[in-house]
């Protein structure tokens, strides 16, 4: 029996006999192929959430307030605004405090958390695989406490829902 195995898969042979239904060794050698394509890849992204627009109106604001560094494909995807696996896949550079990156994930997937999509779990969860800090390091999320600067007041602005004039 000849098997073809492309480069990159994994091959594993292990001693353990097979048996048929009657007790008889039928086969001696097992070998397992890894090839990638049937392990469920862990997801590295958030949920789908909001529309594209949302998250472009986002993306503008929160890089003008300088609160992160992106680049808007990659954000689009990361944050759940899109489906589009960008061609190049970057992590979010997150310039502010683990407590504003804290606040800003809870509104934007805040309809996600009500609905019960999402926890707070995994919020935790899916961050360091999707921001870094200002040296490249995964964020993780520091337990919730109450900021009060001037960027927290300018970051919830930025979700306030715009009054219609």
């Amino acid at each position: 029996m000849n098997i073809k195995i492309e480069s990159g898969a994994k091959v594993q042979i292990t001693d353990k006999p097979i048996y048929n239904i009657y007790g008889d060794v039928v086969q001696q050698k097992v070998v397992q192929v890894d090839d990638g394509k049937n392990k469920k890849e862990e997801q590295s992204h958030f949920p789908l959430n909001e529309t594209k627009d949302e998250g472009i109106r986002l993306y503008n604001a929160l890089t003008t307030e300088k609160f992160m560094q992106v680049a808007i494909d990659s954000w689009l995807y990361l944050l759940g605004f899109s489906d589009q696996i960008p061609l190049h896949k970057q992590l979010v550079q997150w310039l502010g405090t683990k407590e504003q990156l804290r606040v800003m994930l809870r509104m934007i997937f805040e309809r996600l958390i009500k609905e019960n999509g999402l926890s707070v779990a995994d919020i935790e969860r899916l961050t360091p695989l999707c921001f870094i800090d200002k040296k490249g390091n995964p964020m993780h999320l520091a337990k919730p406490r109450d900021e009060s600067s001037m960027e927290m007041d300018k970051l919830k602005e930025i979700f306030r829902p715009s009054s219609i004039i």
